[in-house]
């Protein structure tokens, strides 16, 4: 799928986004790939990547996506925990170019390619990248391992919690199948909404997991458990509880 000439093009790309990571498709069309570079929408754009769904729409009607490539450009050739995760859940081939950079010269390296084979991230230390390492793609994990239920997806959108048009913890959760319990005793399983600015909006998810504590992914820290005992500060900004309808 992937010969010298298009190879050569992603090394060029991820020379001119250096110090970003460089990201898009390779698509077929009419018995020939080629390559289609994207935005990457990450908050970290040096040491993550991000491709905005729209531009995925876009791209699929210029002809059949065949794969997912980018560049790091940290001098490590090896798929990370969230380029694994990414591998899976697009059901594609992905392929990855190194960048580095010494005094006035660029290094590429080779390219490798990787497939989906089964790989699914632990609960706890995962590293934070916003789309495929964050707070409601644990919860969607969790959901998805312990109970066979699928959680929506939603678009990644920066600051998406200010407006309650945008809030997904505000306007989308009945979406999911979730119902508001929160005037009702709390359970292994719950989803807590819970707000960490001045906004007044829910902004962070969490899953209860029993022993007054919760499971949960904050941004630019690993995935952890924390206490939600009575008085704790999950618990006071907390503003919505939710339970799955098929556990109601």
């Amino acid at each position: 799928m992937i010969n010298k000439n298009l190879v050569k093009k992603i090394q060029k790309i991820g020379i001119e986004r250096f110090p970003n990571e460089a990201c898009g498709f390779i698509i077929t069309k009419a018995g020939k790939n080629n390559l289609i570079e994207c935005r990457n929408d990450a908050l970290y754009p040096e040491t993550q990547f991000l491709i905005n769904p729209d531009e995925y729409l876009k791209v699929s009607e210029l002809g059949e996506i065949m794969g997912v490539w980018h560049t790091h450009t940290n001098g490590n050739i090896e798929p990370s925990e969230s380029d694994l995760y990414g591998c899976e859940a697009t059901n594609l081939p992905w392929y990855l170019v190194s960048i580095t950079k010494t005094e006035d010269a660029f290094h590429c390296s080779d390219i490798i390619s990787f497939t989906p084979h089964g790989y699914e991230a632990p609960y706890v230390g995962r590293p934070y990248v916003y789309g495929s390492f964050d707070c409601w793609t644990l919860c969607k994990d969790f959901y998805k391992r312990e109970f066979n239920i699928e959680l929506k997806d939603y678009p990644r959108i920066e600051n998406f919690w200010i407006n309650s048009e945008t809030n997904y913890f505000i306007n989308k959760f009945e979406e999911c199948g979730l119902k508001d319990v929160s005037n009702l005793p709390i359970q292994y399983g719950d989803i807590v909404f819970i707000q960490t600015d001045n906004s007044g909006n829910p902004s962070h998810s969490a899953i209860y997991v029993g022993e007054e504590k919760i499971l949960h992914h904050c941004i630019n820290r690993l995935s952890k458990h924390d206490s939600y005992m009575y008085g704790s500060y999950w618990l006071k900004h907390t503003v919505k509880r939710v339970r799955h309808e098929k556990r109601c």
